[in-house]
């Protein structure tokens, strides 16, 4: 079976692709114009050139597989509205399902966002059935997620597409070449990272992610949706974990949550009148002091989704910015 991969060049697509070809699937991986590749380079497969924006070029490419595992999506949170956000989160993924249907694919696994559900504690986590409440931060990036996978549902209850949907919680990895989630790991190595706040999440291996999206190919309930994570962790106990693995002493400091609230308010302030990107904005901010913890049981059992430790994450995460040039 021949699997087009879209954003097969981020964190989580090439362990999709890697995860692919381990499995014994060919692969057809889709790039935007002008990207590096450097994160797929000696893998055996296909790479096409390409826009989900363009419909007519995902008919043509798609034309010769027989499934799709849609990973591609814009995940800017600053600023915190935006159209082109929306474009490709929702209109893209709408181009991906017309396309699928047209040619009559086996199924398309569609990677969502454990956004799209609320969080709990960690003695009651959320879980599958949990509304969707995350609304209220006012970001496209979740709300264009949301849309996204509800309008394959939709899909799948008219006339039964063959849609499973992934929705990853916070993922740790190698190939983070934005760099994009391990950028707190740099900052801590580099003794940058002053303190933390007071929430927490579910932190999970990008390359147990992989696995599940490419088990969904033949796994699971068509029109589900599966929570894939693994640890709820408050940010104390993630960095604890990360220092234990950089065999370094813990010394951050436990901020207030009003502190990290004035200090993005501050920066998003800053950011408006120069138009550079904070690092700190506001919405965000507000999130660092939620704990957002889920269940990963349905996963675990369904997609048969490995659970491997997040420090062998955060150390595969940080061996791959070192042998390519991150921490200078």
């Amino acid at each position: 079976m021949k699997v087009f991969v879209t954003g097969a060049d981020g964190m989580l697509g090439s362990s999709i692709c890697r995860e692919l070809l381990q499995q014994g699937y060919a692969v057809k991986a889709m790039v935007i114009p002008g990207r590096q590749t450097n994160v797929l380079n000696g893998l055996s497969l296909e790479i096409v050139v390409g826009d989900i924006l363009d419909k007519k070029f995902l008919l043509e490419a798609l034309r010769d597989c027989e499934s799709i595992i849609h990973v591609a999506a814009l995940t800017t949170v600053w600023p915190r509205r935006s159209a082109k956000v929306q474009a490709v989160n929702v209109t893209g993924t709408r181009n991906v399902m017309e396309a699928v249907e047209e040619l009559k694919l086996k199924r398309m696994v569609h990677i969502g966002s454990a956004s799209s559900y609320t969080h709990g504690s960690k003695e009651n986590p959320g879980d599958e059935t949990s509304a969707f409440t995350n609304g209220r931060f006012g970001m496209d990036y979740i709300d264009s997620k949301y849309e996204a996978q509800k309008m394959l549902e939709e899909r799948y209850a008219k006339i039964g597409f063959p849609v499973i949907t992934v929705c990853p919680t916070y993922m740790i990895g190698p190939f983070d070449s934005g760099p994009s989630s391990g950028r707190m790991l740099i900052e801590l190595l580099m003794d940058r990272l002053p303190g933390y706040s007071s929430g927490g999440k579910n932190f999970v291996c990008s390359t147990d992610v992989a696995t599940a999206a490419v088990n969904a190919l033949h796994m699971g309930r068509l029109g589900e949706a599966y929570i894939a994570g693994n640890e709820n962790l408050t940010y104390g106990e993630f960095f604890t974990k990360a220092c234990s693995v950089f065999n370094k002493k813990f010394g951050l400091m436990k901020f207030p949550h009003i502190l990290i609230l004035l200090v993005g308010l501050i920066n998003s302030v800053v950011a408006r009148l120069t138009g550079k990107h904070p690092k700190l904005s506001y919405t965000m901010a507000r999130i660092a002091g939620v704990s957002q913890y889920f269940s990963t049981k349905k996963a675990q059992q369904e997609l048969n989704m490995p659970q491997t430790p997040i420090e062998k994450g955060i150390e595969q995460c940080v061996e791959w910015f070192k042998s390519n040039g991150y921490l200078k």
